[in-house]
C-alpha cells in the first residue's frame, strides 16, 4: 500500500472536478479542488473513419495462444449475437464442468458466474445492465462499503453476443471480468446511458472517495471485451473503462469503440489513482482522448490506437513504460504536457519497440507555463519507428526533433539527467543518445521478445484436467499435496492443461511441476504451505519446484493465474524455486503469477497474531519483549531462478509480502510478516521480467548473482515498511549459499536492487521505493530530506548494467556501486520522487 505523493492528489482532485462538472446527474463525487483544466478538453480535429478491414484476426494453434501482433490484431473477433461458429461456441471456460470452492464465502456460494445465467440476453435489444451487476454482487461479496476481501473471488463470464448497458456496469474487489476469446463479447452503450463510465471498476461513493484506496486494488483483470461508446452522443463526456488499480491486476485483449466525430468527448480509458501494474493488448479505435492516464507507475504493452485526437494523455507520472506502442492516423501521439499550478505532472517515460504512423505530432512534452520541478519530463525513447510524422517531438517551445513526410526511426533519444562512466553526473542532456547494445537471445531480430499470455480457446475442452476432479480439495484444510503433484505429472505425460479450480490447496511438501506443464488458475487460485516441511530456516525447501536439478531442468512451461501463499511461520518456505531451461525460441512463461505471504484469511499471519509494533525495539528472535515473533516469520524467500535456468518469460508478477491485513474488517490496519529474500537470479538468461514488482523483503527485492541478458519493464519495490525496526539483519541470518548481503552497521534497510557479477542486466524503468522508517512515513515527504534509508540500489563487482528512469523514493543515496555512494537524491528530485534518466556501468 502506497501513499499518495502530493502530485498524484492535486492532479487527481483537479481533474475529477474538471470531469463531476459536466458528468451526468447519476454520478455524484465531491471533491474540493479546482486547479487544471478537464481531461476531455478539445483536442485537434479527429482522424478519418477506420474501414472493417482495419479489424484483423489471428488464430492460433496447439498450446500457443492467439494475441496480439505487431499490428495489435485480436485473438477473436467482436461476436453478433448470431454468431455460432466453434470459435463462439466451443470455449472450454464455458464448456468445463466449474467446481472452484471459496472456503471462507459461505455455504452454496459460487464463483464462476456465466451472466447468462443472471438473466443478461446479450441480444443487442435487451437491456442487461442489471442482470450483470446481479451476477458480479451475488452472495455477499465485498463491493463498494466493503475495506477489501479475498474471501469471495468470483470469475464474471460473458458468452459471445452484445450486452446493452443503460447505467455503469459496477466492479466488486476481487473480480475476473472475462469474455470468450475467440469471439469477443461486447459491451454496448445505450444512446440514453446514464453515467460517467461504461464500466466502472472503483466506483466514486458520496463523500467523494473511491470505493476502495486504489493503492489496494489487487488480484482482478478484465480481459476479452469489447467496450462500444459508439451509440452515444458525440458531445456526451463518457468512458469506456475506469480503472484505478495496482499490483496484481490486469486488463487485457481488449477492444474500444468510439466516436469519431470531430470534436468528440469520448475516453476509452481513464485512471487517476493507484500503482500497476500492467495492462496489454488493447486496441483502441476514436476518442477524444483513446487513453487518458496517470498512476505512480505501468507497463503497457502491445497497445495499438487508431483515429483519436490524442492516443494517450499522460496526466501524472512517477515512472511509465510504453512497449510496443501503435498509434495510427491521430492527432497527437503522446501528450506529456500535463501541469498543475504551474508543476509538470508527467515525471519519467520510457518508450520502446514502438511506431508513430500518419499523425502530425508524435510526442509532445513540457508546458510554458511550468516552472517545477526542477527535474521532471525525464524520457528514454528507444527504437520508435515514424511514419508520416511530421513532427517527432515537440517540447514547450516548439520542434525539438523533426519528422519527415516518410518513414524514419528514433534510434533513441533522451531528457533528464543521466550519469555514465565517462561522465561522473548528474549531466542533463535532451537529445539523441546511445541505445542499448541488445543481445541477441533477448531481441531476436533487433525487437524484445514478448508473449500475451495463452487462452487456449482453439482447443476442446477434453484437453483439460480439472484438479479438484482429480481429488484435490482446494478448502484450505485437507492436504492436496499428493493429489497435486499426481495431477501435474499425469497432465505433463499427456499433453493436457491442468485447470486449477477456485479455491485454496494447502501442501505439506514441495509440489514438483515438470517440463511440459501447462497450469491455468480459476480466479486465482491458491497454493498454500503449511506444516513443520517449511519451518526451518536452517533447511529451506521449495513450496513450489519447476523442474529439478540436473536433466529434468531441460524443456518448458506455461503458468497463469495462479497466487502461491504460505500459512502461519514457514521460515524456510522458498515459495517458487525455478530450474527450467527452455529452448531460446521457446521460453518458459507465467503469466500473473503471484506470491502474497501474510495478511489474507487462511493465512494466519494477520492483524490478530502480526500486529505493528512500532514502538518497541525489535532487537532479535523470541517473541515478546521486543523480539522478533517467530510465528510471524513466513518465507525464507519469494523465488529463486536458479543458475540452471534459462529462457523465462515473466508478466505481471507481483512478490507481495503483506504490510496490511486485507480482510474486512481489519480496515487495511498494518502488520509485520518477516519474508527473508525476494527475487533472486542466477540465470544465464535470457529473462524477461515484463511488469513485474516485489515488495517488503528482509534482504533485498530484487537480487542478480552471476546472471545475464536480463530484460527488465518497470519494476517496482517497496521496502519492509518496518525497517529498521529491526533492521536488514533479522530475523534471518545471512547465507553464502544464496548470495545474500552483509550489512556490517546497525540501521540498515534492504536493497531494492542489488547486481553482482553480471552482464547485460537492461532496466526499462525502475521505481525503488522506501516510504517508511519504522512505520512513520515522515521520511519520504517533500523537504525531509529522503531519509527513510540511506541507500537502495547497489551495483557490485564486474557488472554491466544499464538503467533507464531510475526513480526512489526515500533514499538519500539512489544509487552505491561497490560500496561507494555515486548518485544523490539531492541533485535529483521531482516532486516527491528522485530521478535519474540514464545510469550505466561499463562492467
Amino acid at each position: 500500500m502506497q501513499p499518495l505523493s502530493l502530485r498524484s492528489l492535486v492532479a487527481v482532485s483537479a481533474l475529477l472536478s474538471a470531469f463531476v462538472a459536466a458528468a451526468p446527474k447519476a454520478v455524484t463525487v465531491v471533491v474540493t479542488s479546482t486547479t487544471t483544466t478537464c481531461p476531455f478538453s478539445n483536442s485537434p480535429p479527429p482522424c478519418p473513419q477506420p474501414t472493417e478491414s482495419e479489424f484483423e484476426f489471428e488464430s492460433g494453434s496447439g498450446s500457443e495462444s492467439t494475441s496480439l501482433t505487431r499490428r495489435s490484431t485480436i485473438s477473436g473477433s467482436p461476436s453478433s449475437t448470431s454468431n455460432t461458429t466453434p470459435a463462439c461456441t466451443d470455449f472450454w471456460l464455458e464448456k468445463i464442468a466449474h467446481r472452484g470452492v471459496a472456503p471462507f464465502a459461505g455455504s452454496g456460494y459460487k464463483v464462476f458466474r456465466n451472466v447468462r445465467d443472471y438473466g443478461a440476453k446479450g441480444d443487442g435489444i435487451n437491456d442487461d445492465t442489471q442482470a450483470i451487476n446481479k451476477a458480479i454482487s451475488d452472495g455477499d461479496r465485498c463491493g463498494p462499503g466493503c475495506t477489501g476481501s479475498t474471501k469471495t473471488p468470483a470469475l464474471i463470464y460473458f458468452p459471445p453476443g452484445t450486452y446493452m448497458v443503460s447505467s455503469p456496469i459496477i466492479d466488486f474487489y476481487y473480480t475476473n471480468l472475462i469474455g470468450n476469446p475467440g469471439c469477443l463479447p461486447v459491451l454496448k452503450a445505450t444512446p440514453d446511458f446514464e453515467g460517467a463510465w461504461l464500466l466502472d471498476t472503483n466506483q466514486y461513493q458520496p463523500a467523494g472517495d473511491l470505493a476502495w484506496g486504489a493503492t489496494n486494488v489487487f488480484w482482478r483483470q478484465v480481459a476479452n471485451l469489447v467496450l462500444d461508446l459508439s451509440g452515444v452522443a458525440p458531445e456526451t463526456k463518457m468512458v469506456g473503462l475506469h480503472w484505478p488499480s495496482s499490483q496484481s491486476t490486469s486488463l487485457s485483449n481488449m477492444v474500444f469503440k468510439m466516436s469519431e466525430e470531430k470534436g468528440n468527448q469520448h475516453q476509452g480509458l481513464f485512471i487517476e489513482q493507484g500503482s500497476g501494474g500492467y495492462i496489454g493488448d488493447l486496441v483502441f479505435y476514436g476518442g477524444a482522448q483513446a487513453l487518458s492516464v496517470g498512476n505512480q507507475q505501468f507497463t503497457m504493452r502491445n497497445i495499438s490506437i487508431h483515429n483519436a485526437e490524442t492516443a494517450i494523455q499522460q496526466l501524472w507520472s512517477w515512472g511509465w513504460t510504453y512497449q510496443g506502442v501503435s498509434i495510427n492516423n491521430c492527432e497527437v501521439g503522446f501528450d506529456f504536457t500535463a501541469s498543475t499550478d504551474g508543476n509538470l505532472g508527467v515525471g519519467s517515460i520510457t518508450i520502446l519497440d514502438s511506431e508513430i504512423k500518419d499523425t502530425p505530432i508524435g510526442i509532445t512534452f513540457g508546458a510554458a507555463a511550468a516552472t517545477g520541478p526542477a527535474v521532471a519530463n525525464n524520457f528514454i525513447f528507444e527504437n520508435v519507428r515514424l511514419d508520416n510524422v511530421a513532427t517527432a517531438i515537440r517540447g514547450p517551445q516548439g520542434t525539438v526533433l523533426a519528422g519527415a513526410p516518410g518513414p524514419s526511426t528514433i534510434k533513441a533519444w533522451g531528457r533528464g539527467h543521466k550519469y555514465t562512466p565517462s561522465s561522473a553526473g548528474p549531466t542533463a542532456f535532451e537529445g539523441p543518445t546511445p541505445p542499448n547494445t541488445r543481445p541477441a537471445a533477448l531481441a531476436p531480430g533487433g525487437t524484445y521478445y514478448a508473449r500475451s499470455k495463452p487462452r487456449y480457446e482453439n482447443l476442446p475442452v477434453s484437453e483439460f484436467l480439472s484438479a479438484r476432479a482429480a481429488g484435490a480439495a482446494g478448502d484450505g484444510t485437507t492436504d492436496d499435496t499428493d493429489a497435486l503433484n499426481a495431477l501435474f505429472h499425469t497432465a505433463a505425460a499427456a499433453d493436457k492443461i491442468v485447470l486449477l479450480d477456485a479455491g485454496m490447496y494447502v501442501v505439506t511438501s514441495t509440489l514438483h511441476i515438470p517440463a511440459g506443464s501447462r497450469i491455468v488458475g480459476e480466479a486465482f487460485p491458491v497454493l498454500l504451505s503449511s506444516g513443520a516441511f517449511f519451518a526451518s530456516a536452517a533447511h529451506p525447501q521449495p513450496v513450489v519446484q519447476v523442474g529439478a536439478p540436473g536433466p529434468a531442468a531441460d524443456g518448458r512451461i506455461e503458468w497463469s493465474n495462479t497466487i502461491v501463499s504460505t500459512r502461519g511461520a514457514q521460515a524456510g518456505a522458498i515459495l517458487i524455486e525455478f530450474h527450467l531451461a527452455a529452448p531460446a525460441d521457446a521460453p518458459s512463461g507465467l503469466w500473473d503469477v503471484h506470491t502474497r505471504v501474510g495478511g489474507f484469511a487462511g493465512s494466519e499471519l494477520q492483524l490478530a497474531q502480526c500486529a505493528k509494533t512500532p514502538n518497541a525495539t525489535v532487537t532479535a528472535a523470541g517473541g515478546g519483549g521486543g523480539g522478533v515473533a517467530p510465528a510471524c516469520v513466513a518465507a525464507f524467500m519469494s523465488m529463486h531462478v536458479t543458475a540452471a535456468a534459462a529462457a523465462l518469460y515473466m508478466e505481471n508478477c507481483w512478490l507481495w509480502v503483506a504490510d496490511h491485513d486485507i480482510e474486512e474488517g481489519a480496515d487495511n490496519e498494518q502488520i509485520t510478516v518477516y519474508a527473508g529474500r525476494g527475487l533472486l537470479v542466477e540465470s544465464q538468461g535470457p529473462l524477461w521480467l515484463v511488469g513485474t514488482s516485489v515488495e517488503h523483503h528482509q534482504f533485498y527485492e530484487y537480487q542478480f548473482v552471476n546472471a545475464r541478458d536480463v530484460f527488465m519493464g518497470q519494476i517496482q519495490t517497496e521496502t519492509a515498511y518496518y525497517q529498521p525496526n529491526p533492521d536488514a539483519r533479522l530475523p534471518f541470518a545471512a547465507v553464502a549459499k544464496y548470495h545474500d548481503p552483509v550489512f556490517a552497521q546497525t540501521g540498515e534497510s534492504g536493497w531494492g536492487l542489488r547486481v553482482v557479477d553480471s552482464e547485460a542486466v537492461l532496466v526499462y524503468g525502475a521505481g525503488l521505493y522506501s516510504f517508511f522508517d519504522d512505520y512513520d512515513v515522515g521520511c519520504s515527504q517533500i523537504g525531509e530530506g529522503a531519509t527513510c534509508q540511506k541507500r537502495i540500489f547497489s551495483v557490485e563487482g564486474k557488472s554491466q548494467v544499464r538503467v533507464y528512469n531510475l526513480n526512489t523514493v526515500g533514499t538519500s543515496k539512489m544509487v552505491t556501486v561497490d560500496g561507494r555512494d555515486v548518485v544523490a537524491y539531492e541533485d535529483n528530485i521531482d516532486g516527491f520522487v528522485h530521478s535519474v534518466s540514464l545510469f550505466e556501468t561499463e562492467g
